[in-house]
């Protein structure tokens, strides 16, 4: 790893609904940023274009997302509420829950552009993963009621692990959390997953129900995306680990590439 710690940005943005003091806030777990400084990373966030968030259009949020893009090494988009189904060309089904205006358009323009234009590394945890699939013409779906048989939205605490997932054998994600017999235990808080994984990627993991769990693009490169949170285990979990070292371990060789050319 080079000494200069790669850049790595993470998205937020204003909250969907108002607190107890009826004001708007914009947030994001330091969860994300606490696990990006220990895999070496300097993390910065991202926040959404305020006139982006009063009805901008995509010019607006076009100029945002390719000057963040340009300023940093790696993506991590991270978790939240449900992505808006009308981007991926259907109405609200009656289980949809809370959706975030604030966030959707600019966090699949960050997404896209990310693959198509800069090809930096990208990390999608939970709602970012879904994100990754909706923004590169994949699909989720709205509610896993009538799909999963495992319990997806756990109800012990966040830092604890609680169903098996395996990994496809020769993915870059197995190869990058190390996993013992490519089995790992994860935590998991969703009721969507992917449905339709985008062309030129695969799936690389799935829930003993055959839920799509994790998906990777099929170039050679770290554009992953996983439905659970890693950034609640990393303190006690070695794969948790292993999987934001592979984030910033790709980011500082983006940076080295950049030098070089």
């Amino acid at each position: 790893m080079s000494n200069r710690r790669p850049v790595i940005g993470i998205a937020y943005a204003d909250s969907s609904v108002r607190d107890s003091e009826m004001r708007i806030r914009t947030y994001v777990s330091r969860r994300y940023f606490h696990a990006v400084q220990l895999a070496g990373g300097l993390p910065i966030l991202l926040p959404a274009p305020a006139l982006a968030q009063n009805g901008s259009d995509q010019a607006d949020l076009a100029m945002f997302a390719e000057r963040y893009l340009g300023m940093i090494d790696g993506l991590l988009l991270p978790g939240g509420e449900d992505v808006h189904p009308r981007y991926q060309g259907e109405d609200p089904a009656v289980a949809l829950d809370l959706v975030n205006p604030f966030r959707d358009e600019f966090e699949l323009s960050l997404a896209k552009m990310a693959y198509e234009l800069y090809k930096i590394p990208v990390l999608g945890i939970c709602r970012g993963c879904q994100v990754m699939a909706i923004a590169l013409g994949g699909k989720v779906h709205q509610d896993l009621t009538g799909v999963a048989s495992v319990q997806h939205s756990q109800k012990a605490p966040r830092w604890a692990v609680s169903h098996r997932l395996k990994l496809e054998s020769g993915s870059k994600l197995a190869a990058i959390l190390k996993a013992a017999n490519n089995e790992v235990f994860t935590n998991s808080f969703h009721h969507q997953a992917i449905k339709d994984v985008p062309p030129g990627f695969t799936c690389s993991a799935r829930a003993g129900d055959g839920v799509i769990e994790a998906i990777e693009c099929n170039a050679d490169r770290f554009y992953i995306g996983v439905q659970w949170h890693p950034e609640e285990t990393v303190v006690g979990d070695q794969p948790s680990r292993n999987l934001f070292a592979g984030l910033v371990e790709a980011a500082s060789r983006q940076t080295v590439n950049a030098k070089l050319n």
